[in-house]
Parts: structure tokens; C-alpha cells; sequence
């Protein structure tokens, strides 16, 4: 019990030591390089695969989907845009012709 003590004051004392001699800096790149090393490795992982396995097949579809879908967004906001500007004509046409 006496040697799990003292392993654990010595792990809570290099701890303490680290974060004070490693500048806030430098910690927070560390924490960043960590959260992002799932998807590090995932990419790794994809790039290692054949070509026609089916992960890198329908990661290759989706990014296809995803271009197509912000074509048609930005289509149908283009659209969307003209029916505004013609409903606006339409509406002035329409007072015009009451008034007369």
C-alpha cells in the first residue's frame, strides 16, 4: 500500500511539474494534436486501401453528393432570387393597371 502511495505522489508531482514548466502555449497545441488523431488516423487508414474497397467507394460518393447538393443550393438561391425579382414586376403591374 505504501509503494502505490508513493507511485501515485510521484505521478501527481511529475504532473505537476510538467504543467508548470511546459508553457500554456505549447499545452494547448498537445491537447489539439490529440483531439484531432482519430481522424488522423482514419485518413491514414483510407489512403492505405485499394482503391475499389467499399469505405474509400462510398466516401468518394458522398463527397460527390455533398458537391452536387451545394450546386442545387445554390441554384434554387438563384431561383429563388429571379421569382422574388418577378414577383415584384408582377405586383407592380398589377398596381399599375388598378389605378388606371
Amino acid at each position: 500500500m505504501k509503494k502505490f502511495l508513493f507511485m501515485v505522489a510521484v505521478v501527481v508531482g511529475v504532473a505537476a511539474a510538467v504543467r508548470r514548466l511546459v508553457p500554456a502555449e505549447r499545452r494547448a497545441e498537445f491537447r489539439e494534436s490529440l483531439a484531432h488523431a482519430p481522424g488522423a488516423m482514419m485518413e491514414h487508414g483510407m489512403e492505405m486501401m485499394p482503391e475499389d474497397s467499399l469505405p474509400k467507394v462510398v466516401m468518394s460518393s458522398m463527397r460527390r453528393f455533398e458537391e452536387q447538393n451545394d450546386e442545387l443550393a445554390a441554384l434554387l438561391r438563384k431561383q429563388n432570387r429571379l421569382l422574388k425579382k418577378q414577383n415584384t414586376i408582377l405586383e407592380a403591374a398589377v398596381a399599375g393597371d388598378s389605378s388606371e
